[in-house]
């Protein structure tokens, strides 16, 4: 069904401005360690003590509104006096001149409380998780959970595997050293004494590029941009740390070299890492006394294959071949229909990592989910460009796969709108405040509706809004979103009467625009 918007008094088109969610640091240049930031790569606060207490009931978000409806603007006086309010806040603020884009929409009777550019397309940086987490937790099922397998291309006898142990990823986002530990185990329990092969880590379960369409370079040194990798191990990240005079690391993985001299008491810290692109070397330098920072590794497969052939080796299992890894290029990489299976674990629930996800807004996560629908669907779905169709990545066939959702939903994209990564880290990403808003609606309606819902970071009590809002604390569940001159927000706000679904974009703005994005989410709340 077409989308409409009756006009019927307020006019919805304006020239705005805009923002959302992941701060762009410069790859080599100097660090002031300000490496706390915002919703797509915002470090995980401590949370408040009655987090989950506060939580929106599901039967509150339960409406007769379809996604796909006609909708109008309230002509209602009280509405009318809000559009106008929220227009002079943006209008007479220090932001007037950024690109700004608002939908808002009641779930009681379906009126439009306002709307500005509400059909214009924006970069919505992590607000894209919102399509992402409806999408998988409708298809996939909360329930649904990755399996990381241990394999052998030999044969096992007298307690020694005769031949290469293949260690095989399929998207597991949680996976990490415990995981490993546990498939040893297991391994152990089996008699297995001795590997004659060689150790592999095998990432080529998903086909296509492990960055997302439009990543900037210079974000992919830092965690909020890790490798989207089928064998992914501790979140694909390191930590960097200054320990008196010398430069640390939580891995022997990477490797650093460190300049940086002490300064003063009264200096402020001016300390740079870099990270060289596809390496593993990290470079340190500058001067001051702290440093605590985050980096993606390049190459998890070879790092989790790393960390297999040792926990191996401490478990008393001799391995007498070497470590290295494969994907989806590599002629060795496992055909599972002609391998052993010796051993298998499976991650959280899908509702659980969905709810980290968005809590925290977790880019890696949304990527596996991304690449995970586009290899479970791809084949549901047909590709625009032809010449395409037979070599898209699952990252592709995964956005894919999100279009089809819409257009089943009767939320069809405009020809000038566009989905290319799951996390919204991408400057490549267009939609309208209106798609969100319908896709919010929409996910009142899925399977496990209630847990996309609670999964949304809750005003003044969790999450990238644990300290946002707090006059509303516990009536307002939104995601954030945060990239270099994009700022963003989107979700519910449960007032007395009704609750109403609510969409703000604002591109090319700094990131104090947050604020001015606050103002108007508090008149919502507040009207």
């Amino acid at each position: 069904m077409t989308r409409k918007i009756k006009r019927v008094g307020l006019r919805i088109g304006k020239i705005q401005k805009g923002f959302s969610d992941n701060h762009s640091f410069l790859m080599g240049i100097i660090v002031f360690l300000l490496f706390y930031s915002v919703a797509c790569f915002k470090q995980e606060p401590v949370t408040n003590q009655n987090e989950g207490s506060e939580e929106m009931q599901f039967s509150e978000l339960q409406t007769s509104v379809e996604s796909d409806a006609p909708l109008q603007v309230s002509q209602k006086p009280e509405d009318v006096v809000l559009a106008s309010k929220i227009d002079k806040l943006i209008e007479t603020s220090r932001f007037a001149n950024a690109r700004w884009g608002i939908f808002v929409v009641s779930l009681k009777d379906g009126r439009i409380l306002t709307a500005r550019d509400a059909r214009k397309p924006f970069i919505p940086a992590s607000v894209l998780k919102i399509l992402t987490s409806a999408v998988a937790l409708d298809k996939l099922g909360a329930d649904f959970r990755w399996q990381t397998k241990l394999f052998t291309n030999g044969k096992i006898e007298d307690s020694v595997v005769k031949g290469d142990l293949i260690l095989y990823g399929q998207g597991a986002p949680d996976f990490d050293e415990s995981g490993v530990e546990e498939l040893v185990q297991k391994l152990k329990a089996k008699g297995v004494k001795k590997i004659t092969g060689d150790i592999i880590g095998d990432e080529s379960y998903f086909r296509g590029d492990k960055l997302g369409d439009g990543w900037v370079w210079n974000e992919i040194q830092w965690y909020y941009g890790a490798e989207a990798s089928a064998l992914t191990i501790n979140a694909n990240q390191v930590g960097i740390h200054l320990q008196g005079s010398k430069v640390t690391s939580t891995s022997e993985f990477v490797e650093i070299k460190a300049e940086v001299q002490r300064s003063s008491s009264n200096e402020i810290d001016s300390i740079g890492v870099k990270r060289e692109l596809g390496e593993n070397s990290i470079y340190v330098w500058g001067a001051g006394g702290n440093l605590d920072v985050r980096l993606a590794v390049q190459n998890p497969a070879l790092w989790a294959a790393k960390i297999l052939d040792k926990k191996l080796r401490q478990s008393g299992i001799e391995v007498q071949g070497k470590v290295k890894s494969v994907d989806w290029k590599s002629k060795e990489k496992l055909d599972p229909e002609n391998a052993t299976e010796i051993a298998s674990i499976q991650s959280r629930p899908l509702g659980e990592i969905v709810h980290k996800m968005n809590k925290y807004s977790v880019n890696l996560y949304a990527e596996l989910i991304l690449r995970t629908l586009g290899k479970k669907f791809g084949s549901e779905t047909l590709e625009r460009n032809p010449k395409m169709r037979k070599v898209r990545g699952d990252d592709r066939a995964g956005a894919a796969v999100i279009e089809k959702w819409l257009e089943e939903k009767g939320i069809k994209l405009q020809e000038n709108e566009s989905i290319k990564d799951g996390s919204g880290l991408s400057r490549l990403n267009l939609v309208t405040p209106e798609t969100i808003a319908r896709v919010l609606i929409a996910a009142t309606k899925i399977k496990n509706s209630d847990v996309f819902a609670k999964s949304l970071p809750i005003a003044g009590i969790d999450g990238t809004l644990s300290a946002r809002l707090t006059n509303f604390a516990g009536k307002i569940n939104a995601k954030t979103g945060s990239i270099s001159f994009v700022n963003s927000l989107a979700g519910y706000i449960r007032k007395r009467d009704e609750t109403i679904v609510f969409v703000i974009f604002c591109n090319n703005a700094s990131a104090e625009s947050v604020t001015l994005i606050d103002k108007i989410v508090s008149e919502l709340a507040s009207h």
